[in-house]
């Protein structure tokens, strides 16, 4: 990230909450051209998320807002090794199906009883969701419904960002097969998992579709 990112990243950051393009370029003292250039920069690289502004009462569009993208941090040393240990992982002709598998042990790691255990019924759509965007938030992500399609979950922040930008293949494979595991404990084994990464410009999309729907 060059220098002049970094200045604006800092305060963006010292705002409380979202900031338009021209306050910030008053506060840099650069052309609002420049700093909506560098915005749109940190916006593709994950650090910064554009926020709808409210409606004017006048004519012409909103201005956009801007704000500081909450980054998941994981320790410095465990996100390190995370990326050497990816980056050995996608040396191996099976990367994608031993990333897979290493989520799958991951899910089972975090089990404290029999999959499906209490539950009579088979569980909804929406109650299938709800217990993977829970388990998923326990382990550092973020996970919220979208507002456009119940059947996605919007992860907008990731445990190990860094070595999932290094090495998607790899470290989305793992978080892909700790879903399927997760479902297989909410008692939803046959539930489609689609995990979309950085499909969104703050978010990764996970797309759980029903038996019915697959």
């Amino acid at each position: 990230m060059s220098r002049a990112r970094r200045e604006l990243l800092t305060r963006l950051a010292d705002h409380d909450g979202a900031c338009p393009v021209d306050e910030l370029a008053r506060s840099c003292g650069q052309h609002p051209n420049t700093v909506r250039e560098h915005l749109e920069a940190l916006v593709a690289s994950g650090h910064v998320l554009r926020v709808p502004a409210p409606q004017p009462t006048g004519r012409g569009r909103p201005a956009r807002l801007y704000r500081v993208a909450e980054q998941a941090a994981a320790p410095a040393a465990a996100a390190t090794l995370a990326s050497v240990l990816a980056a050995q992982l996608a040396t191996r002709p099976e990367a994608r199906a031993e990333g897979v598998a290493a989520g799958r042990a991951w899910a089972a790691s975090l089990r404290t009883g029999s999959p499906d255990a209490g539950r009579d019924d088979p569980p909804n759509a929406q109650t299938v969701s709800d217990d993977i965007a829970g388990a998923l938030t326990g382990t550092g992500f973020t996970a919220e419904r979208s507002a456009e399609d119940p059947a996605v979950l919007r992860l907008t922040r990731c445990p190990l960002l860094d070595a999932a930008r290094e090495h998607p293949d790899v470290v989305c494979s793992v978080h892909l097969g700790l879903v399927q595991g997760l479902l297989d404990d909410a008692g939803a084994p046959e539930t489609r998992a689609q995990l979309l990464p950085f499909a969104a410009s703050d978010a990764c999309l996970l797309r759980l579709d029903p038996p019915e729907a697959s």
